[in-house]
């Protein structure tokens, strides 16, 4: 039977509190968990742990009768009446059982067969086309480890065939305009944007899996969302490129997806690529995946005209609050996708 441990803090003050702060944490050591995925069975709304295992929970709209559900990878879920949620909350999450995981892995698969399976059900598991997502973006880029420059703003993405298109309500939430080269620094994103869906990126995968491009793979079975999962990994040693999928092992949706790689140098740029990583992370809602969070980080080195060189360290980093079938009223500016998105903001 599935355990669920949670600790109400003695002091909280309102059983219907709006505003509950959260914190997760293990089971056995008490240590916070970061990355936890904190949702709703039924509202809309999207929160995540942060490196202190913190969280602020918005309860606004949400009805008494929903429940609050908290997930991690290879832990067990907790789930809690949203009547029952204390102002100030400690959620404790129990690891899942190595020998459960053991037991749960009995499959034929093989990795390429296992994307196949993930192409030939991507319509019955994935609606990201379907919806608007509010979204917190945040660019954070530091040349040279010193000249910094930050934009983070409330926008409203929408996905559709291999598109997407931004709004904005004209507020940024903070900003920080580096000097000097950092005015020449332009960050379009349009495919990374492109392949939120990641339906063009697995069936890459799968013809690249067929061509041997990867030398290493191997499957395992984990569990996030009170669910199994293929935990898939592919390498390419020659490259150093590694990709991993979590497959949810009933359904064959993408849970997430990670990409990373080092050291490739751009001949035709002049750029040395030393480190890139890009995530793409889904959550269940209502018998579907529903995209709750993306980055992408990258550190490069590069020279300029005057043969100067510098180093550029950029995270990009989209973070899922809500979403809807309707367009949300306050994000009502245009902003234009194919450029650089501070350059929609003066």
């Amino acid at each position: 039977m599935k355990k669920l441990f949670y600790l109400f803090i003695l002091f909280a003050i309102s059983v219907n509190a709006q505003i509950v702060n959260l914190k997760v944490t293990d089971f056995a050591t008490n240590l916070p968990l970061d990355d936890a995925d904190i949702y709703f069975k039924n509202s809309t709304k999207n929160f995540v742990s942060d490196q202190q295992g913190k969280a602020i929970i918005d309860l606004s709209n949400v009805l008494q009768t929903d429940e609050l559900i908290v997930s991690k990878k290879d832990y067990q879920d907790a789930v809690l009446k949203v009547s029952d949620l204390k102002s100030e909350l400690n959620i404790k999450l129990e690891k899942v059982s190595e020998v459960g995981l053991k037991e749960a892995f009995i499959t034929n698969l093989k990795a390429e067969d296992i994307l196949q399976k993930v192409i030939d059900n991507y319509d019955k598991n994935f609606n990201t086309e379907q919806h608007f997502y509010k979204v917190n973006f945040t660019l954070d880029a530091v040349i040279d480890s010193v000249n910094r420059d930050l934009f983070d703003a409330d926008l409203q993405f929408r996905f559709k065939k291999d598109q997407v298109k931004i709004h904005s309500n004209n507020l940024i939430n903070k900003r920080i305009i580096g000097e000097g080269v950092h005015q020449k620094a332009s960050y379009r994103m349009m495919h990374y944007f492109n392949d939120i869906s990641l339906l063009r990126l697995i069936k890459d995968m799968q013809l690249k899996l067929l061509g041997k491009v990867y030398d290493q793979e191997k499957v395992l079975i984990s569990k996030y969302a009170d669910r199994y999962m293929y935990d898939v990994e592919f390498k390419n040693s020659g490259m150093n490129v590694t990709n991993s999928f979590l497959i949810d092992k009933v359904t064959f949706a993408i849970v997430e997806h990670k990409v990373t790689q080092e050291n490739r140098y751009n001949e035709e740029e002049g750029t040395m690529m030393n480190f890139n990583e890009v995530v793409y992370k889904y959550r269940p809602y209502q018998n579907k995946w529903i995209l709750k969070e993306s980055y992408r980080k990258w550190n490069t080195t590069y020279l300029e005209a005057d043969k100067s060189q510098h180093t550029n360290d950029v995270k990009v980093i989209l973070e899922v609050k809500d979403f809807s079938t309707q367009p949300f009223a306050e994000f009502n500016k245009s902003v234009n996708e194919k450029m650089d998105i501070r350059r929609s903001f003066k």
